[in-house]
């Protein structure tokens, strides 16, 4: 830190003394946020929360210690400009940890933006003439959001699984966002008290002047001016319009403000913090009205582009497998269907939409949420994780959401606006589909549609109303279509958590009995068979019956009896006993073996080596009745090995999960095929065993099962990760072992589906892109 002049360092060393108890109030707050969360949200998230908030308690020592000298470290690095950023609609289905690392603290810092917009910028403007700057100079302030945020970001990520720390740093920003404030109040008051004044504002006559949201905007020295758009970029302002006019005075400031709007500055308008970099309150002149008459006019006077394809001509892919058919390109230029989209299928008539929001616009923030809408409709159009028709629908509700934002210019940086949501809740539903001919998907994009072509055609007015009611119309439709599937759902969990709790206490029973006494001298094989399905049998009726029953079925006592009879030395000396006690034990077993449904086939040698064991008492008996038993069958080796007595034994860890055979009709239990041809974009093995070990519950995926694609979710693994559940459109249940799973992997036949948030996705998108600097 030795760059920074004294009173900054001690600033900086200040804030640092207080980030513990930042990171100590965000973990309890995010914990408690989590187990909160888990009691209402969905069946197939309620788990993975609970341990989510559980790793946070777990942790909490270990991070408090490591958090300080972290944002030390983050502090001391060079803050200066950085070249080309990754654009995150490039990312590869399994992101780069920068990219990633830098999306999840930009997320955080944009959360708690709209809290420390005043403190911050009274901080930026002392900490400016801390460092010896002529003009207020924010990306030079040390005590950045984003240096916080990334710090934060740093310490949760050590030895946490793919996806948690986005998930807990989303239920920090209350905390951190008022540690933050206190921080950067105190911080400014310290300079002050320090004689630091406050720098200043610099203003810049030019192609980007930099001003106070007091001033006017100044026009253009045309000795300095540059031509609106470079050649090789369309202009924001045009869409799929004819060229508009070039325009003067303020419209040509404002113009070349919406041609930086691609990249941070974006984010920071959306923030509310871009400031007098982009001041939205300035109003506008009659130059600006003059332009965008013009440009309406020409909009008008042209004619509206040919429709799209027919259907039939769309559908003559529908035969491919949904993965293999060639993705649509749509955007806001692309001409959609009338008979779906009415006059606003037509690219021009949206066009016209988009200039009479501007003409109605009468500040420069209105401009600019109008420009936003349409680079965010194209990002998100472009997203080619949604069905087409999806992407469709959002590009047809253009005018609809600039109209949103005459009203609410900024409502895209508002994770809670109506209209926000309403587009995220139709994207996210969607993932739920990869094939848009199918029924299920028809379905659920006939009422988007209607509502859609009904917030088009309302009264601006009432936007965020209407919109509202438009969320709530569909996600009640939505629910009440999830009904039976939920209920399908639910039946198919509670069945695999009752084997998952039968295996755990089998467990249990089979160690407990591995101390008895009379194993000593029990033939291997029967040990087993006591070991594994008996002790199965055992737990599926402690588990099945009212509790406080000692002995349900009276299994357990069974097995005194069973350990007698096939100690020969024992029964020889007592036949009679042996006589009446042989039969009531084989009709236990078989009773206990067929209260769990256990196959016959995974018995057969058990039964066969124990009529071995018996055999000496049931000739004996057959002498006495003067009958002849059948002719023995000769054991193989290995069997008779495991029929000899033997010492004591201890019951060895079961790797998978039992299923009986109902069960495995009923959770879709399948086996991936052995002899299934590596796919040319299958994953190799040890990329298989870490998607394996790395997917999480709630995840998407495209499942090749039952001879098709479908698009299913994972809604549990196994607490060994032995064995996984997937469930595809309707609730129908797919279950495998691990082995079948990691085969699918490898075959390419299981595909993870990227679900990040679409627009925030495109959010980043845009914060993130290359644009030219605003500021001269």
């Amino acid at each position: 830190m030795a760059a920074f002049p004294p009173l900054v360092r001690s600033s900086i060393e200040e804030a640092i003394a207080r980030a513990p108890a930042l990171l100590e109030r965000a973990l309890d707050h995010a914990a408690a946020a989590l187990e909160e969360a888990a009691e209402s949200g969905a069946v197939f998230q309620r788990r993975d929360w609970r341990d989510a908030a559980q790793e946070l308690r777990t942790g909490r020592s270990a991070w408090l210690r490591d958090f300080a000298p972290q944002l030390r470290q983050v502090l001391q690095q060079d803050h200066a400009p950085r070249g080309p950023r990754i654009h995150p609609s490039t990312l590869t289905l399994v992101d780069d940890d920068t990219v990633q690392q830098s999306i999840e603290s930009s997320r955080l810092a944009q959360a708690i933006a709209g809290t420390l917009e005043q403190p911050l910028a009274e901080l930026d403007a002392v900490m400016s003439a801390a460092l010896g700057l002529e003009a207020i100079t924010p990306e030079a302030n040390p005590l950045q959001p984003e240096r916080f945020t990334t710090a934060l970001r740093n310490v949760l990520a050590t030895d946490a699984a793919p996806g948690r720390t986005g998930l807990w740093m989303r239920h920090m920003a209350r905390p951190v966002g008022d540690d933050l404030v206190a921080i950067y109040k105190a911080a400014s008051k310290s300079l002050q008290r320090a004689g630091v004044r406050a720098a200043g504002y610099r203003l810049v006559t030019g192609a980007a002047p930099l001003m106070r949201e007091s001033q006017p905007l100044p026009l253009e020295r045309e000795s300095r001016a540059a031509p609106l758009e470079p050649a090789s970029r369309p202009s924001p302002l045009q869409g799929a319009a004819p060229p508009a006019p070039t325009p003067s005075g303020i419209g040509r400031w404002l113009g070349r403000a919406l041609e930086a709007m691609p990249g941070p500055l974006l984010r920071d308008f959306l923030n509310g913090t871009s400031g007098p970099r982009l001041p939205a309150r300035q109003l506008l002149d009659s130059s600006w009205d003059d332009w965008v008459a013009q440009e309406l006019a020409q909009l008008e006077a042209s004619e509206d582009e040919a429709p799209p394809l027919p259907v039939q001509d769309e559908q003559r892919h529908a035969h491919l497998p949904p993965l293999e058919r060639p993705a649509r390109v749509v955007g806001t230029g692309t001409a959609l269907r009338p008979e779906d989209w009415g006059r606003y299928a037509a690219p021009r008539q949206r066009s016209i939409a988009r200039s009479q929001a501007r003409r109605q616009a009468r500040e420069v923030g209105q401009v600019v949420g109008v420009e936003v809408v349409r680079q965010l409709v194209e990002e998100v159009a472009r997203d080619r994780r949604l069905p087409a028709p999806v992407r469709e629908a959002i590009v047809a509700l253009e005018p609809a959401l600039a109209r949103m934002a005459l009203h609410a210019p900024r409502f895209f940086g508002q994770q809670d606006h109506p209209a926000r949501q309403l587009v995220e809740a139709v994207a996210e539903r969607s993932l739920r589909f990869n094939d848009e001919w199918d029924d299920g998907f028809r379905g659920f994009l006939a009422p988007v549609r209607a509502s859609f072509n009904a917030l088009n055609g309302a009264d601006a007015a009432d936007g965020e109303t209407l919109f509202s009611q438009s969320l709530q119309r569909l996600r009640a439709d939505w629910s009440r279509a999830d009904e039976a599937a939920v209920q399908r759902q639910d039946q198919v969990m509670q069945a695999v958590r009752f084997a998952e709790q039968r295996q755990a206490e089998a467990g249990r029973i089979a160690w407990d009995l591995s101390h008895r006494s009379d194993l000593d001298g029990a033939p291997a094989l029967v040990q087993d068979f006591l070991f594994g399905p008996w002790a199965l049998v055992l737990a599926h009726a402690r588990l099945a019956a009212p509790a406080g029953q000692v002995d349900p079925g009276g299994y357990l006592a069974a097995i005194t009896d069973l350990l007698w009879s096939v100690k020969p030395a024992a029964t020889l000396k007592d036949p009679a006993r042996a006589f009446e006690l042989i039969p009531r034990v084989m009709l236990k077993l078989r009773e206990g073996l067929l209260s769990v449904g256990h196959p016959d086939e995974e018995t057969a040698q058990f039964f066969a080596g124990l009529e071995q064991l018996h055999r000496p008492v049931l000739k004996l008996r057959a002498r006495l009745r003067k009958q002849a038993l059948p002719p023995p069958i000769e054991p193989s080796p290995e069997l008779a090995q495991r029929l000899a007595p033997a010492q004591p034994r201890k019951p060895a860890a079961r790797a998978d999960l039992w299923l009986a055979p109902r069960e495995v009709r009923a959770l879709g239990f399948e086996e991936a095929p052995g002899s299934v041809p590596l796919a040319a974009d299958g994953a190799g093995p040890q990329r298989g065993e870490a998607l394996v070990d790395a997917i999480a519950q709630g995840a998407w995926v495209d499942l090749f099962a039952k001879g098709r694609w479908r698009r299913a979710r994972l809604v549990w693994a196994g607490s060994r990760r032995s064995l996984f559940m997937f469930a595809s459109d309707g609730g129908e249940p797919h279950s495998m072992s691990r082995r079948s799973l990691l085969r699918l992997v490898q075959n390419g036949h299981l595909r993870l589906v990227d679900a990040h948030p679409v627009v925030q996705r495109a959010l980043d998108a845009l914060s993130t892109a290359q644009a030219q600097p605003l500021a001269a």
